[in-house]
């Protein structure tokens, strides 16, 4: 068996204004189980991978997986919210699919830098 390597962080298009308070999980690599064993799945694919936040436009975008290093069950959780996590939802997403979620955070980033959102 072959030692797993730690994948590239998933390369995001920040539009001004953003900070990236965390990004600790979101790996530019698919939920796929023939790729990734099962013990190296939970600190991959968790609950608290990337939080983003613009203080002047009071937004915050957080993405998670959920359950943790499921891939049966498990998708992407992404949410856009006013201020923090009291806060109103302003939009969400739930998807397998890694290239939506990256596509839907970029969006909400340029709404919001332009006011939009």
């Amino acid at each position: 068996m072959t030692e797993f390597e730690t994948p590239a962080f998933q390369p995001l298009r920040i539009t001004a204004g953003w900070t990236v308070a965390y990004n600790n999980a979101f790996y530019e690599i698919d939920p796929d189980p023939d790729v990734i064993p099962e013990e190296e799945r939970w600190w991959i694919f968790k609950e608290d991978m990337l939080q983003l936040v613009h203080e002047n436009r009071n937004r915050m975008i957080d993405l998670g997986f959920t359950p943790e290093g499921d891939f049966r069950k498990g998708f992407y959780r992404l949410v856009i919210l006013e201020g923090d996590f009291s806060g109103p939802e302003l939009g969400s997403l739930s998807t397998r699919d890694r290239a939506l979620t990256v596509t839907t955070i970029e969006s909400w980033m340029e709404k919001v830098t332009a006011g939009t959102l």
